[in-house]
């Protein structure tokens, strides 16, 4: 949707039709990267069975969605009390849209239970990892640094970490450039939703 459209009509939205649209807008952020060929090599999938294919499209899919709840729920904390609250709903909405989404699409109930239980999974996995950069971080962020950015590199660090561990199974270098790839990526998401929440 046209970026000056979401500002006009935006205002107008429930917290249903918001979470529904991320779900949709994040969906298609994480198709269009794992068709990118300089990500499929990344992520060692050119030429790879479709299995294979099918797991790490997965995980793309999981964790723009993840780190769309993730970042909502930061960014809430520096908005109004009546915004915060709005988008403090339209965080806890998004796995459930994207749940009816999938029936929809007529998954069946086998297989969005299995999506239930890997978002589930991973959003606690990427709650502690942001815990944990926190701590490595705090030890060596320089001070002048505001409380806001830290938090949100937290996030989008121990997201794009966790992401890219998921992804090559476990098999990535220190420096990997597929940890990069999923840095500049979930950056772009990032910066499409505060287009939204702002």
């Amino acid at each position: 949707m046209n970026f000056f459209v979401i500002r006009i009509l935006g205002k107008y939205f429930t917290s249903d039709q918001w979470a529904n649209f991320i779900v949709k807008e994040t969906a298609d952020f994480g198709r269009k990267m794992f068709e990118d060929s300089h990500f499929q090599r990344l992520a060692k999938i050119d030429g790879a069975n479709i299995d294979e294919s099918n797991r790490v499209f997965n995980e793309t899919q999981v964790t723009g969605l993840v780190y769309a709840m993730l970042f909502v729920e930061q960014e809430r904390k520096y908005l109004k009390e009546d915004r915060a609250d709005f988008w403090q709903k339209v965080a806890t909405k998004i796995p459930q849209s994207f749940y009816i989404w999938l029936r929809e699409l007529n998954l069946d109930s086998e297989c969005v239970d299995t999506w239930n239980k890997l978002i589930h999974l991973r959003l606690d996995e990427y709650q502690e990892g942001i815990v944990e950069m926190k701590k490595i971080y705090e030890r060596q962020a320089p001070d002048n640094i505001r409380k806001d950015v830290k938090e949100f590199f937290y996030c989008l660090d121990a997201v794009a970490l966790g992401a890219a561990l998921h992804i090559s199974e476990g098999k990535m270098m220190p420096n990997d450039p597929l940890r990069k790839h999923m840095l500049t990526w979930l950056g772009s998401l990032q910066l499409d939703l505060i287009k939204k929440i702002r």
